[in-house]
């Protein structure tokens, strides 16, 4: 994965610009059908408006290197999938308030680092990682060259719906969580596949979907992810500490941790973390927790046979200890019991 998977040079057939023509993160993905689009240019003041439109950003600076300045955008994509490949001399740093399509990416040369909203200063490796989602951070790249593929929400989040079979919701993914090489050897292998039909501006629609979707799915393998039904107020960039605590709970439910330790992974106060859970989700963040405990242990019961375990043994491991009372909140929560589950 030390290569560009789109040419550097310009396609005679595509559109090429020195003017800050490439649109955001966000709104990429949503082009023209397999339009191509080209970006370069010498001059530092453009290459600072195509970087804050690539991230939806503000207050982003270029600088020059120690090299004669340059730099080149080159993005090709549909209303699914996109990909990105980055070059530039100089460096470069800027704010977005959260990106709204899933972005995975990468450094071939040079590097960076991005710096989330709760301090965490997240390294830019040359291997895949994926980007914050709906979170703000900054950025800061020295020259580079660098890889991006970017899902939008609804079709990453709708095929999602085929591992965790609910309905269509934002998949939260483990940022803190180191890909495995397994993952990452699979992501490399359904790109490689991929990429000459997604580059290819004269493939079929039917072709390309079928591309598209071994990508997505490998994505999803990458790294951890839980979906999170948020309501709209937790989505917004204010409300991102809240979100991040909300979505340590999701990521560490198996884990003995208490809504305390969300606050404090998340930069919160628990008491404002309590306000915030009480007004949007309409809960405590300890009644929101075991909710989500109760959910994980009904997919287990569900995936399970009777003759493979018991109701008793799948609540113990998800920290249910009284066994009456876990069986009437989830009858509550399920309408049926947790044996029925388990029969189904």
């Amino acid at each position: 994965m030390q290569h560009s998977f789109l040419a550097s040079e310009s396609d005679p057939e595509s559109e090429t610009s020195t003017g800050p023509l490439l649109g955001s993160a966000s709104s990429a993905a949503s082009m023209m059908p397999t339009r191509r689009v080209t970006v370069s240019g010498d001059d530092p003041a453009v290459a600072r408006q195509n970087y804050e439109r690539a991230y939806d950003g503000s207050r982003f600076t270029v600088t020059r290197g120690s090299d004669p300045f340059s730099f080149q955008w080159v993005s090709i994509g549909d209303d699914r999938v996109s990909l990105r490949t980055a070059t530039m001399t100089g460096h470069v740093t800027g704010e977005t308030p959260g990106l709204t399509d899933y972005v995975v990416s990468w450094v071939t040369t040079g590097g960076g680092w991005i710096v989330r909203r709760d301090g965490q200063r997240m390294e830019i490796p040359r291997s895949p990682f994926v980007l914050p989602f709906h979170r703000p951070y900054t950025v800061h790249l020295t020259p580079h060259r660098q890889n991006s593929v970017l899902f939008s929400a609804p079709y990453l989040e709708d095929i999602a719906t085929e591992i965790h079979a609910g309905p269509s919701q934002a998949v939260s993914f483990d940022l803190e969580a180191t890909p495995t090489p397994e993952a990452i050897e699979r992501w490399r292998v359904a790109l490689n596949a991929s990429t000459p039909v997604l580059t290819d501006e004269t493939a079929p629609p039917l072709l390309r979907m079928n591309a598209q979707r071994p990508l997505a799915l490998a994505l999803l393998q990458l790294a951890p992810w839980a979906v999170v039904d948020l309501p709209e107020p937790l989505r917004e960039p204010s409300m991102a500490r809240t979100r991040l605590a909300v979505e340590y709970l999701h990521h560490h439910a198996a884990e003995p941790i208490t809504p305390a330790d969300a606050a404090k992974a998340a930069g919160l106060h628990t008491r404002t973390l309590q306000l915030h859970c009480r007004r949007e989700l309409g809960m405590s963040p300890t009644a929101y927790l075991r909710d989500i405990r109760l959910d994980r242990t009904r997919r287990e019961l569900a995936d399970s046979s009777p003759q493979e375990t018991t109701v008793g043994e799948v609540a113990k491991r998800w920290g249910f200890v009284h066994l009456g009372r876990f069986a009437s909140a989830y009858r509550t929560r399920f309408g049926e019991g947790p044996s029925q589950t388990l029969r189904a």
